[in-house]
């Protein structure tokens, strides 16, 4: 049964005076630069439609279709469709630019599903010419709000031979479909261009490949590295980046991941640069490498302060050291001065001569000892490194500072592992360490005496020994703590504070470590590790 708005439609054509026998014919046709202005505005749209169009005539292989395009005023802005309905379409006037409008063309879908704003479609004789009485047209409006505000219609003609009840619903899925699909591009293409910005504006430099190696994205910093244009490299190989190839090459094919590796790259200028680089794979929900991210990190203005701050602290070491020299050489020199001026203003007497030379003497005997711990600290003779037992090396030193322990009112202890221990060491410099750090625990200790006691563990997770020397005397401060090893700082009244420099350099120079631990109520506890070059051999 005809709809009543399509006969109002014919009726309306009879009194404009069209003649249902004649060929439609187009009074309103848009210029050339008119049609083209049309098509930038709905460029994505015919793209979109151009896609689905190409999906729906495979999907109808051998059905003769034409789809249209057209804006809200019902000109032809685009069409798709197959070579022989083109042609049909053609000979009634239908063309890109001309205006499907009632009493031009006659009862037409597009003018009724703009009137209506609704579906519409036009079987054979519910056309007002006769010679569309074959065809059969179908037209869906469209409203794209949030794309812009498009407005317009898509129609999909064919003939009546091939109309099927399911045609109409398959062309407004397809507008949905196309609404969807333009929305989803839009978003990607913000989402790509925020995702430009953002690799652009970024202090890192960037370079994103597929699974294949395949560059997806290079960003400028990587640009400047590499000498190389973004659009050069996009979409060939991450190998040909002769810089960043092995690590790719290792995250692609082995699922590497390297992190905060530092290295350092050309830059502008003739200059280098210090980067922090990470390699990591891209995988999806399956854990399968789809890709690699490479990126770097310029570090070298940090990396230029902190080589400034060192360099600072060599100078201020130097300017201690200098100062602490002149401190501890400046004593004796004044006393070994006064009596020697005193001796030359004296008549000469043997027994006075005598004493002030034996002072004299004695004062130029400890600024040699100053000088040669001195030297000693600052450049410690290579150790002649023997293969010993180390408990034996711990005994006998033990045994040389029993004396000393028995003045000092202590008690000296040991424990010492089982296992004999063979280690590779100078065994007269460790034990130079091993008196030094004793005699430092008995001045710490109260003068009712106290107990130090040294223990021996092999820590084989670290593939090492551990000598402890600990004691229950007063305690260093935690601002000690980070001093102590400092040439010239001492908490001794009289001390020179080379002691434990010395002892620091000896057991670097075994590429072994020392640290300490203390707190003012429990005493200190030295722990010097040494590297063990056997496995521990049990004793039996």
């Amino acid at each position: 049964m005809e709809a009543h708005y399509i006969g109002e439609s014919k009726k309306r054509c009879q009194e404009a005076g069209l003649q249902a026998n004649q060929l439609p014919f187009p009074r309103n046709r848009l210029h050339v630069h008119e049609l083209l202005e049309r098509k930038h505005k709905f460029a994505e749209a015919i793209s979109v439609m151009d896609f689905f169009s190409d999906k729906t005539t495979k999907l109808l292989e051998g059905t003769p279709i034409l789809i249209t395009l057209t804006d809200d005023l019902g000109y032809i802005i685009s069409f798709f469709g197959n070579e022989s309905i083109r042609e049909s379409a053609a000979q009634l006037g239908i063309q890109e630019g001309i205006r499907f409008i009632e009493r031009d063309m006659g009862t037409n879908v597009v003018d009724m599903a703009l009137q209506h704003k609704m579906p519409v479609e036009l079987l054979g004789t519910d056309h007002f010419h006769t010679h569309l009485h074959t065809t059969a047209c179908y037209c869906v409006p469209f409203d794209f709000a949030d794309i812009g505000g498009l407005t317009g219609t898509v129609s999909m003609m064919t003939l009546l031979d091939f109309h099927s009840k399911f045609a109409l619903p398959l062309l407004i899925n397809m507008v949905d479909s196309m609404e969807r699909e333009m929305v989803l591009r839009r978003k990607n293409r913000n989402q790509n261009i925020l995702n430009h910005m953002t690799l652009n504006t970024v202090n890192n430099g960037i370079i994103i490949a597929d699974k294949t190696g395949s560059i997806i994205e290079f960003n400028q910093l990587i640009e400047k590295v590499t000498q190389r244009k973004r659009e050069d490299v996009i979409g060939t190989s991450v190998l040909t980046i002769d810089l960043f190839a092995p690590y790719m090459l290792g995250v692609l094919n082995h699922g590497d991941r390297i992190e905060n590796r530092e290295c350092t790259l050309p830059s502008s200028s003739n200059k280098r640069m210090t980067c922090l680089l990470d390699a990591i794979p891209i995988v999806d929900d399956n854990q399968e490498i789809i890709g690699a991210y490479l990126q770097i990190r310029d570090i070298t203005d940090r990396t230029m302060l902190e080589q400034q701050i060192i360099m600072y602290e060599k100078f201020s070491a130097i300017g201690k050291l200098a100062a602490g020299i002149a401190h501890e050489i400046r004593n004796p020199l004044t006393s070994v001065m006064g009596f020697i001026q005193l001796l030359r203003e004296k008549k000469p007497n043997a027994d006075i001569t005598a004493r002030y030379l034996e002072i004299v003497f004695n004062e130029l005997l400890d600024l040699k000892k100053m000088v040669s711990d001195f030297v000693l600290m600052a450049k410690p003779s290579s150790p002649e490194k023997k293969e010993h037992v180390l408990q034996k090396v711990i005994e006998d030193t033990v045994q040389f500072m029993t004396s000393e322990a028995n003045l000092k009112n202590a008690i000296l202890t040991t424990n010492l592992c089982a296992s004999l221990i063979l280690i590779s060491i100078d065994a007269n410099q460790i034990k130079q360490v091993l008196i030094n750090l004793i005699q430092n625990a008995f001045e710490a200790m109260p003068e009712g005496g106290g107990e130090v006691e040294i223990r021996l563990t092999p820590n084989v997770d670290e593939h090492c020994v551990e000598i402890s020397i600990s004691d229950n005397g007063i305690g260093i401060s935690e601002k000690q703590i980070n001093e102590i090893f400092n040439p010239f700082f001492t908490t001794k009244e009289n001390g020179l504070g080379l002691g434990l420099s010395i002892c620091y350099r000896i057991i670097e120079s075994h590429n072994g470590n020392i640290h300490i631990k203390s707190n003012t109520e429990h005493g200190t506890q030295f722990i010097v590790s040494l590297p063990l070059a056997y496995d521990i051999q049990n004793d039996h």
